[in-house]
């Protein structure tokens, strides 16, 4: 069962894993956000997106969107590891896929 708990990181780990979200760690920039390469303590790759402070999207709606797309599962998904939410910081932590896009999944 997939719970809040069992999906949320905290920033510490975040911020150490993508070198305090260092300029080199930076792999892609879009509308709602700057996403990072990181590796976690384990080993693990990640991509942290980290979301625009004025998305202007609330935490309680920001944690059950993260609960929904935990929970999708599909080969042509990049698999959603967790998420991180600390005062204004809002962020998702995806599975780190290297040398690929998400047409590659999509179209092959």
């Amino acid at each position: 069962m997939i719970t809040k708990q069992s999906l949320q990181f905290d920033l510490g780990t975040i911020e150490e894993a993508t070198t305090n979200f260092s300029t080199e760690n930076k792999i892609g920039e879009g509308g709602f956000g700057v996403v990072y390469k990181g590796t976690l303590p384990s080993g693990l790759d990640i991509a942290v997106k980290r979301l625009s402070k004025g998305s202007g999207q609330g935490a309680l709606e920001f944690k059950n969107e993260v609960l929904l797309l935990a929970k999708l599962q599909h080969r042509n998904l990049v698999r959603l590891l967790g998420f991180c939410i600390d005062a204004e910081e809002k962020i998702l932590i995806y599975e780190y896929v290297a040398n690929h896009s998400l047409d590659f999944f999509l179209f092959g």
